[in-house]
């Protein structure tokens, strides 16, 4: 069966754009082919520094006929509207068929539209997905009215080896690409959709993205194996070198040992970001002074040129670090402290130093909500100090390395190893496979940091909308309450919510309550009727009561059917009357018969857990087996004992809202 390739060539697509800008070219090609039902059996696309392609197989010659159904108007309808739906569907009315809908007869029209030649259909697809392609930054070049994310050269569109007429503002598909740009740089001609990856990779290109990256991964662990050495993993990096490559050739090199007294932090920062080079360790797992650099070029002298002058880069780079690190430690970290007042944290909110002490105020208050006993006056200075780091010349250099230069900074300053660790975990997690502050002071510092963080920028009127967070808020709520379930501190933020914003707030973080338990496989009904008790916002218990509601669901279905009876009748029998219903105030003397007053003695013995729940069983069956419940003369003390069924389960779980 047919395939058909579709290329953009332009210049360098930057790395961070490449994979996603694949994905929507293949996901538009699917839903353009599924609208049309055109089948066919695999879509792949391709994504290397100049080169952007999808790869259709498996598809049809022809595509199928198709026949839809249109309803017309009432065949008593005004002319116009008659006249308009016949030539709409291109058919007299006489040829459609009419039927009842309602009292109306209604004219429905059978329309069959004849399958273009795929040819024709991809041309037209590949047409409109390129005019409504987007990027996220894109760009105009010279006199052209295209609009790409670089300078757009060429397009290929083939079905099998006939070229297709695809256009897109001054270009018109052929079956020309190009190789590397300095290895092969000549046109080359793509004979077939089927023979482009070969074709690509004749010419020095490995246009598969993911084909390319693990051929550098592996081209990495086998330089690194044969030396003795292991590769610090870093797939963030290993993705990023994979878009800058076109045919990767791995390398090694080596820095000056005397570096070696950076910290570790350091010098993987200062090889990742600033050179992209992969960091090794040596069979201790200490760093090695050896470093991995992929280049995109093959070198005749086996790559010692480009070795020397990548060192020599490097060896510039470290000496910078190393004079930062050794006049940010003669600095006593109080003084870089001060000079947070200079700091923006933001522009509605104020200076960092106006944060560092609303993180103090709110640790201590923290600390005290989760019976912290340890040095209140450590945790203090932690907070006060937690920050400092901004303002050195290391971190102002290498903002990745904030709070990890202020752990090192303490240290060497003599500061308590508990207030250095605090100052390093207080800015943990900071996503969601990140680890959890190991320490109580770094724990409570990082809710306070965090916390401080929704509670001023929400103030300031910066919070989230719809799927858009550009400050984390909703990262820096799930960290909150991620360490507060690790800990089982039971912490209730209501008590931290300033009165003006507290409902949104309490909003705000239950979302993020339902999204964890959603993750954590809890299911929906379960998660509304834990949150159905009315009470403080004490995520510890609420996930603890969720947890539990979805192993009573699972386990007490007798117990469950029991007690959802009894308030499903209790409501409709509420709705009838529009009254609500209350168990306060009945006596056991008005009730008659021995189930009543079972079932009045179980309501008043009181349960305090949902295993307890099932005492209720017997009584609630046996009271709707002896007693009809709307029976004249009895039929509000009987809604009020199923009133108190209610009373009492909602103190565990809102159990109307469990379905089923």
């Amino acid at each position: 069966m047919p395939s058909f390739l579709l290329e953009c060539f332009s210049e360098e697509i930057p790395s961070r754009m490449q994979r996603s800008a694949a994905e929507q070219l293949a996901r538009a090609f699917t839903t353009e082919l599924e609208t049309l039902g055109i089948s066919f059996s695999a879509i792949h696309s391709f994504a290397a520094p100049r080169h952007l392609a999808v790869q259709i197989k498996g598809l049809p010659q022809v595509q199928p006929d198709r026949t839809e159904e249109k309803k017309g108007p009432k065949t008593t309808a005004p002319q116009a509207a008659l006249d308009g739906f016949a030539q709409s569907i291109g058919k007299k009315l006489s040829e459609c068929e009419t039927r009842k809908v309602g009292k109306d007869d209604v004219y429905f029209a059978t329309i069959t539209t004849k399958g273009k030649p795929s040819a024709q259909a991809l041309t037209e697809i590949a047409t409109r997905v390129l005019a409504q392609f987007t990027w996220p930054k894109s760009m105009r070049w010279g006199a052209h009215e295209a609009v790409w994310v670089r300078p757009l050269h060429a397009i290929t569109a083939l079905f099998d080896d006939q070229v297709l007429p695809v256009t897109f503002a001054h270009l018109t598909a052929r079956n020309i690409s190009y190789g590397h740009r300095f290895l092969a740089p000549d046109a080359i001609t793509i004979a077939h959709a089927d023979a482009y990856e070969e074709a690509l990779r004749n010419a020095k290109v490995i246009v598969d993205f993911a084909a390319r990256k693990e051929a550098i991964r592996a081209q990495i662990a086998d330089v690194a194996a044969s030396h003795k050495l292991s590769v610090v993993e870093d797939d963030a990096l290993l993705g990023e070198i994979t878009g800058l490559i076109e045919w990767p050739n791995t390398y090694l090199g080596t820095f000056d040992e005397s570096f070696l007294k950076l910290p570790r932090e350091v010098l993987i920062s200062e090889m990742k970001h600033h050179q992209r080079y992969v960091a090794l360790t040596d069979g201790s797992g200490a760093l090695s002074n050896h470093f991995i650099v992929v280049s995109n070029m093959e070198f005749a002298d086996g790559g010692k040129v480009v070795v020397e002058g990548n060192a020599r880069v490097l060896r510039a780079r470290l000496s910078d670090g190393a004079f930062y690190y050794d006049t940010d430690k003669a600095t006593a970290l109080e003084s870089w402290a001060e000079k947070l007042r200079d700091v923006v944290f933001h522009a509605k909110v104020g200076m960092m130093s106006d944060k560092v002490a609303r993180i103090e105020a709110l640790a201590l208050k923290v600390a005290e909500a989760v019976n912290y006993s340890k040095d209140k006056a450590l945790l203090s200075r932690a907070a006060r100090l937690c920050k400092a780091d901004l303002t050195s010349g290391m971190v102002g250099e290498f903002p990745d390395l904030q709070g990890i230069m202020g752990r090192y900074y303490a240290t060497a300053q003599g500061e308590p190893e508990s207030l250095s660790q605090a100052i390093y975990e207080h800015y943990k997690p900071q996503g969601a496979g990140d680890d959890l502050p190991a320490s109580d002071e770094g724990a409570i510092l990082s809710i306070a940091d965090k916390l401080d963080s929704i509670l001023s920028l929400w103030a300031a009127g910066e919070k989230p909308t719809g799927s858009k967070d550009p400050l984390a808020l909703r990262r820096a709520a799930i960290g909150v309450l991620r360490i507060l379930l690790a800990r089982g501190w039971p912490l209730n933020l209501e008590t931290v919510f300033p009165s003006t914003y507290a409902a949104e707030l309490r909003d705000f973080f239950t979302d993020r309550m339902r999204q964890m338990l959603k993750d954590d496989g809890v299911r929906h009904d379960i998660i509304e009727a834990a949150l159905g008790v009315p009470e403080p916002l004490t995520p510890l218990t609420f996930f603890a009561r969720a947890k539990e509601l979805q192993a009573y669901v699972t386990g007490q279905q007798a117990s469950l059917a029991a007690i959802k009876r009894a308030l499903n009748i209790l409501s409709a029998e509420e709705k009838k009357a529009k009254t609500s219903y209350r168990f306060a105030g009945t006596s056991s003397a008005s009730l008659q018969k021995p189930a009543e007053q079972k079932l009045h003695q179980a309501l008043k013995e009181q349960v305090v857990s949902l295993a307890a729940l099932s005492s209720l069983t017997a009584p609630i069956n046996q009271f709707f087996d002896d007693v009809l419940v709307t029976e004249e003369g009895f039929k509000d003390t009987r809604l009020s004992l199923l009133a108190g069924v209610r009373e009492t389960t909602l103190a565990l779980a809102d159990f109307s809202k469990i379905e089923g």
